[in-house]
């Protein structure tokens, strides 16, 4: 059976983010509500890169037009479009938290992940990205 490939790519902040978040979903939910919370997370990711049109960014919440969000049940899926149907999560941030403030404070480090992860794509280093 051949593999799915994903239509979205997690930077460095990104990964840390959701390491964290499953870290504190397992000690307060356990490991069924964890899984099926970052199921959810994960499907959110596949289907906003699959309909970039349909979805509606939440701009207003992140304070800035460069990057987009959009809300998963308890947190924001904070990405950049990178093609037709491929995205940039560059942060998942809990809906609690002051989000412009979260982003603004690390403008400089998602900017740079961002071209990372853009100068990899070029040379062909991400695999598994859907075409």
């Amino acid at each position: 059976m051949a593999r799915k490939h994903k239509h979205y790519i997690l930077t460095a902040t990104a990964e840390r983010d959701f390491r964290e978040a499953k870290r504190w979903s397992l000690s307060r939910w356990g490991e069924e509500q964890t899984r099926q919370y970052f199921t959810d997370l994960h499907k959110s990711a596949e289907s906003i890169a699959e309909n970039l049109k349909r979805f509606a960014s939440f701009e207003h919440v992140a304070g800035t037009t460069d990057l987009s969000i959009y809300p998963v049940r308890e947190h924001y899926l904070v990405y950049v479009p990178i093609s037709g149907n491929c995205i940039v999560i560059v942060a998942l941030i809990r809906q609690t938290q002051d989000v412009p403030a979260i982003l603004n404070a690390n403008s400089f480090m998602i900017q740079r992940q961002l071209k990372a992860v853009l100068k990899k794509l070029e040379q062909g280093a991400i695999p598994n990205l859907a075409k």
